[in-house]
């Protein structure tokens, strides 16, 4: 970059600092769960209308290469810490058990992401800010499923740095993912706190499957002509199914509600929104094409992300923004937003995306990476790592890998168990599918990649998978109880 140019770089850099601390802007972080890249109609949805989702973007920018682990604890993790999970431990679902007979054994993954890793709203509180979060937790086994609440002695969530917990627990909403519920927790968290700054995170559990959307909404795709799910789980035969595109709508609504009361009480100028998905759609349920595959798997249809970033005079109205990007990103973003810094002895993997938002600047770092060291025989996963530099991705296959060919979503095991490593190289400059498998015809690429990736999981200290003596070809996925 020519001197002249990096001056002037950083003197906006430091302008935008100068002003954020005079006034710091509220934060709204909205989560989704199992929200795939397409699922929105400004991201090419044609099956069902987000006009508020819509307009959101069209109020600011969104991003068409955002990224997020492919499970929804290491997403969540991830965004609390600004750690990838080869670091923090939480690379894979906390509830979730793998088969004892596999021809690998995954590393052990922690139970939960202790408070002073998950230290995010803790680095606001500090500078100011207050603190909220309803919905969905999912990065501890106590409350990895039910709606979030308050612990009998009042601290659980603090130690995280949320002031408020909201209970999101309405027996009238529970119908419709307590999406009711958690908007309104949210909006009263914001009603009270209006006179200062304050960060709330609205952590949906829609669309995650059962499928749960009020019944009006159900019956009206129904009458457009989709087919209601026969099992609240739903099934790929059914794809797309009337209740699934219920909760899109229902969830576009609830969120045009809360932007509203944003309007109402004269804070969208000063707020960041914020509206991403914790990983991609589930194949049993969605379609995540053009990409290939979906929630679990280390293809782009399982980690690639909606992102949509709203801030009125700092981001530009309409504008898409390329350049990769990942859940890590968030933290060191709302540490600049605040104007402080992240704790010393809390390394990021993230960057601050605040140039990419006010286009002064570029990213410094050339790679993003994914640890899954774990098996999702429903999604076709085995343990794999992946590395994704420039439009050049590497997936490498520890010890084995499902052959997913003449299989469906439904299926279980998703796919034929192929023993051997393998490593698969895509370009997704022109191959956004993940069709052409290059490893082979570029060997200095994949070897370069392969290098890149193993040397960052060293770096990291990331656990890897090892040889299972118990090993059941025949059975091996079968057992869901480790020996």
């Amino acid at each position: 970059m020519p001197p002249k140019l990096h001056l002037l770089l950083c003197v906006l850099l430091v302008s935008v600092a100068k002003s954020l601390a005079a006034d710091p802007p509220n934060i709204l972080h909205i989560l989704t769960d199992d929200l795939g890249w397409t699922a929105l109609s400004c991201c090419g949805n044609r099956n069902v209308a987000t006009p508020h989702l819509d307009h959101l973007a069209a109020q600011g920018m969104r991003f068409t290469n955002a990224y997020a682990d492919a499970q929804c604890s290491p997403t969540r993790a991830a965004f609390l810490s600004g750690q990838y999970g080869a670091r923090t431990g939480v690379f894979k679902v906390l509830s979730e058990k793998e088969p004892s007979r596999a021809f690998l054994r995954s590393p052990e993954s922690n139970a939960a992401l202790a408070p002073e890793v998950g230290n995010l709203a803790a680095t606001l509180r500090k500078v100011g800010y207050t603190t909220g979060i309803s919905g969905k937790w999912h990065v501890a086994n106590n409350s990895s499923v039910a709606p979030l609440r308050k612990r009998d002695d009042g601290n659980y969530f603090d130690t995280y740095g949320f002031d408020f917990a909201g209970p999101a627990n309405g027996a009238e909403h529970q119908d419709d993912k307590t999406v009711t519920a958690i908007t309104d927790d949210i909006v009263g968290f914001i009603e009270a706190n209006q006179d200062k700054p304050w960060f709330a995170f609205v952590s949906h559990f829609t669309p995650h499957t059962p499928l749960e959307a009020p019944e009006a909404l159900i019956a009206k795709h129904v009458a457009r002509g989709f087919k209601r799910a026969e099992t609240n789980e739903g099934k790929s035969t059914e794809r797309p199914i009337a209740n699934y595109l219920a909760m899109l709508e229902h969830l576009d609504n609830e969120v045009g509600r809360l932007l509203a009361r944003l309007d109402d009480l004269g804070l969208a100028e000063n707020t960041m929104v914020i509206f991403t998905s914790d990983n991609g759609g589930l194949s049993r349920v969605t379609s995540n094409a053009p990409l290939r595959e979906g929630k679990g798997a280390p293809y782009e249809g399982g980690i690639r992300v909606p992102l949509i970033v709203r801030w009125p005079g700092k981001v530009k109205a309409g504008s898409v923004c390329a350049v990769p990007v990942h859940s890590v990103d968030f933290y060191p973003t709302f540490a600049e937003l605040a104007g402080t810094q992240t704790p010393a002895d809390h390394p990021l993997d993230g960057e601050s995306l605040l140039p990419l938002l006010t286009e002064t600047g570029p990213l410094q770092r050339t790679s993003l990476f994914w640890q899954m060291p774990t098996y999702t025989t429903n999604y076709g996963r085995t343990p794999c790592a992946v590395i994704r530099e420039g439009d050049w991705k590497l997936i490498h296959w520890f010890g084995d890998y499902l052959d997913t060919t003449g299989f469906t979503p439904d299926d279980k095991p998703y796919g034929k168990l192929i023993v051997g490593p393998r490593s698969e190289l895509y370009y997704l400059g022109d191959d956004l599918g993940e069709s052409n498998n290059l490893a082979a015809d570029r060997p200095k690429k994949t070897a370069h990649l392969t290098k890149t990736l193993n040397a960052w999981l060293k770096r990291t200290g990331a656990g890897l998978p090892t040889r299972n003596p118990d090993f059941d070809e025949a059975r091996w996925w079968t057992s869901d109880e480790r020996k």
